[in-house]
C-alpha cells in the first residue's frame, strides 16, 4: 500500500511559505460539484489528499480583503464626490416612450439640420464630427490648435434633452474614518510644496531640466511616432530616449507614461531604459458622446482600438537588481503609498484628440497624495492644481515657487515667468 502525508492544516507555527504554496494548491486544484461536496479533492502535489471543507475554509481567509486594505480603501475615498447621471439605454426620448411610462435617466434627441439624412443612421464620431456645427463651439476643444468644422455632415447627431428635474444617483454615505485610525494608515509627510497650477511654455526636447528639482510623480503623454497622419508633431524614438527623467525623481518614485499603437511595447523598453521597473498598467476604456464603445476609423491599423493604456513604473534604486522583488512593507517612500485603493480601468469618454480622462489625476494623486507633481508634454487644459506641466501649447508660463521662478529667470533672461504668490503648503 502507497503511503499518503497527512493533511496540510496551517497552524501556529505555519511559515508564510506554507501558505503561499497552500494558496498555489488551491489555485491549481480541480474542485468537484456542489453535489459531491463530500468527496475529497486528490492534489497530485506533495502534500497528497485534501478535504474539501479544509480547502474551502482555506480559499475564503486567502481570497477575504483584510482589515487593513479594507481601512485603506475607505480613507482613499474622495471626500465629496460627484453625484451620477445614468444615461437611458434607449437613448432618445421617444424610443423610451414606446416602452415605459416614466422614467428620470438622462435622454439625447437627434438634431436635425436642413442636410441631415435620418435613413443613413447615427454618425460614428457624434459629437467629435468636424461637419457638425457644434463641434467649432466644443468647450472640451480648449484654444489647441486643430480642425474647427468642415464639410457638412448628414449624417444624425445628438444633444441632450433639457429637463427641469434631475434625480442623479448620489453615492452611498460612509460612515467616517476615525482621525486616529486615518492618520496611522496614512501618515501625513511633511513636503514642502504649492498647491497652485504652475506651468512652463518650451520646447520639452531642448529644455533645461536640472532647474526643476524632483517630483514623487511624473506623468507624460509623449507624441509617439506612431507612423499615423496626427494633427501635432511628433517625437522620434531616440528624442524619447534622450530624456532625462531619472534624474528627475528620487528612488521609488512613480511615473505613469501613457502608450499606444507601436508605443506599447517602445513605451516598455524606456521604462527599463531609464532605470524604472513596470508595476501595474490602467486601462482607459473610451466611449462616445451616447456612453457607448467608440467604432470609428480614426485608429488603429488592424482593429478599432476602444482603449488606451498608462503603464505605471517605480524608479528603482541604482543598488537595486531589477529582477529582485519592491520592498513595499520596509521601505519609507513605499509604505507611504496608497496601494489597493483605484482599480486598473477607467471609463471615460473622448474628448479632442490626444487629450485623456480627468479621472486619471485622481487615480495618481490618491496613489501618491505627498510631493511635487509634474506633467509632460500638457496642453491648457492639464494646468491642474498642484501640477508643474511642461509643454509648447502653454501661453505664458506661470510659477509659485520663488525658488524655481529664480532659476528658470536666470537660465532663461529672454522669456517671461509669470510669478504667483502661495501661502499654501502641499501636506
Amino acid at each position: 500500500m502507497q503511503a499518503t502525508a497527512p493533511p496540510f492544516v496551517p497552524s501556529s507555527t505555519t511559515r508564510p511559505s506554507d501558505l503561499s504554496t497552500t494558496k498555489e494548491i488551491i489555485m491549481t486544484t480541480s474542485f468537484p460539484s456542489a453535489s459531491n461536496a463530500n468527496h475529497t479533492v486528490t492534489s497530485s502535489t506533495v502534500h497528497g489528499v485534501y478535504d474539501l471543507k479544509l480547502v474551502r475554509d482555506l480559499e475564503g481567509l486567502l481570497n477575504v480583503e483584510t482589515a487593513q486594505t479594507r481601512l485603506r480603501r475607505i480613507a482613499g475615498r474622495a471626500q465629496n464626490p460627484k453625484p451620477f447621471n445614468p444615461i437611458c439605454s434607449y437613448t432618445t426620448l421617444s424610443a423610451c416612450k414606446q416602452h415605459r411610462q416614466n422614467c428620470e435617466k438622462v435622454h439625447y434627441e437627434p438634431i436635425i439640420r436642413p442636410w441631415t439624412d435620418p435613413s443613413l443612421g447615427y454618425c460614428s464620431y457624434l459629437n467629435l464630427c468636424y461637419g457638425d456645427p457644434m463641434f467649432a463651439s466644443n468647450p472640451s476643444l480648449g484654444d489647441g490648435p486643430g480642425p474647427r468644422g468642415g464639410k457638412e455632415c448628414r449624417y444624425l447627431h445628438f444633444q441632450v434633452v433639457p429637463t427641469t428635474s434631475s434625480h442623479p444617483i448620489h453615492p452611498p454615505d460612509q460612515p467616517p474614518l476615525p482621525k486616529i485610525i486615518r492618520e496611522r494608515l496614512l501618515p501625513n509627510i511633511e513636503v514642502k510644496g504649492v498647491s497652485e497650477a504652475q506651468w512652463i511654455h518650451c520646447d520639452i526636447r531642448s529644455f533645461d531640466y536640472s532647474l526643476l528639482g524632483q517630483f514623487q510623480v511624473i506623468v507624460a503623454d509623449p507624441p509617439w511616432d506612431i507612423h499615423m497622419s496626427l494633427p501635432y508633431g511628433t517625437m522620434t524614438d531616440d528624442e524619447m530616449r534622450r530624456l532625462p527623467l531619472p534624474s528627475l525623481q528620487p528612488d521609488w518614485g512613480i511615473l505613469a507614461l501613457w502608450v499606444t499603437g507601436r508605443a506599447m511595447e517602445l513605451g516598455r523598453e524606456l521604462i527599463s531604459l531609464w532605470g524604472y521597473k513596470r508595476v501595474d498598467e490602467l486601462v482607459w476604456v473610451k466611449t462616445n458622446q451616447l456612453q457607448r464603445l467608440i467604432r470609428t476609423g480614426r485608429t488603429g491599423h488592424w482593429l478599432n482600438h476602444t482603449c488606451e493604456h498608462l503603464l505605471l513604473a517605480v524608479k528603482l534604486p541604482p543598488d537595486h537588481p531589477p529582477n529582485f522583488p519592491i520592498p513595499w512593507q520596509t521601505s519609507p517612500a513605499l509604505r507611504a503609498l496608497r496601494r489597493g485603493v483605484d482599480t486598473d480601468v477607467v471609463v471615460a469618454e473622448v474628448r479632442e484628440t490626444s487629450r485623456k480622462p480627468d479621472e486619471v489625476y485622481g487615480v495618481l494623486e490618491r496613489l501618491a497624495p505627498h510631493g511635487r507633481k509634474l506633467e509632460l508634454f500638457g496642453r491648457k487644459h492639464n494646468i491642474r492644481p498642484g501640477w508643474l506641466t511642461l509643454g509648447n501649447q502653454l501661453g505664458e508660463s506661470q510659477i509659485a515657487e520663488p525658488d524655481l521662478h529664480a532659476r528658470l529667470r536666470q537660465r532663461y533672461p529672454q522669456q517671461p515667468f509669470h510669478l504667483i504668490h502661495s501661502d499654501v503648503d502641499m501636506k
